[in-house]
């Protein structure tokens, strides 16, 4: 396990900023004292399982521009930036839709919302196609919104805990490793 994930943690510790760096960008220079803190750019096995949380969390609850707030959100919590930022890219336009049929199919069920309408009298009187989509979005708007905080809250905890686990197995075999190395 630990020969395959070792070219993407050689590649990520190219990429990943520098304390030097943030300093050399004339826009990053006032917010540098909170940005020196080592978690925020170190793979350790606090940072990194804060950051996959923030990402899919921030990534399902905010459809747009969800790699910048979960690298702001990042600082305060003192997860790794870049995982945050690289785990917003789970949701994309191939699996946003996906994503919302399963939310208002989850918050339907969670809500007790039946799926037929509540008044089809209602729905008939809209005649132009706009304003029965609009209606339709607002009879739904409910189960989709209680469902996308669902699915980010299971997504941040289970992420949460399987980094927090995989980064516990993948210690334990190096430091096996190193054991077997020695003797």
């Amino acid at each position: 396990m630990a020969e395959v994930s070792l070219p993407l943690f050689k590649w990520l510790k190219g990429h990943i900023p520098t304390r030097e760096t943030i300093d050399q960008y004339r826009l990053l220079r006032p917010f540098a004292p909170h940005l020196r803190h080592p978690s925020l750019w170190r793979l350790n096995r606090r940072s990194v399982p804060r950051g996959v949380a923030i990402g899919l969390f921030v990534a399902v609850i905010i459809p747009v521009m969800h790699t910048f707030v979960a690298a702001i959100l990042a600082i305060p919590a003192r997860a790794n930036v870049a995982v945050a930022a690289l785990l917003t890219l789970v949701v994309n336009p191939l699996t946003i839709p996906i994503m919302y049929v399963a939310a208002y199919r989850i918050g339907s069920w969670e809500l007790h919302h039946d799926a037929t309408l509540v008044n089809p009298a209602a729905a008939a009187r809209f005649s132009s196609e706009l304003s029965r989509m609009l209606f339709w979005i607002h009879q739904a708007s409910g189960p989709i919104a209680l469902g996308v905080l669902t699915i980010a809250a299971s997504a941040a905890l289970i992420g949460y805990l399987g980094s927090t686990i995989t980064w516990r197995l993948w210690s334990g075999s190096r430091w096996r490793q190193r054991r077997r190395t020695k003797r």
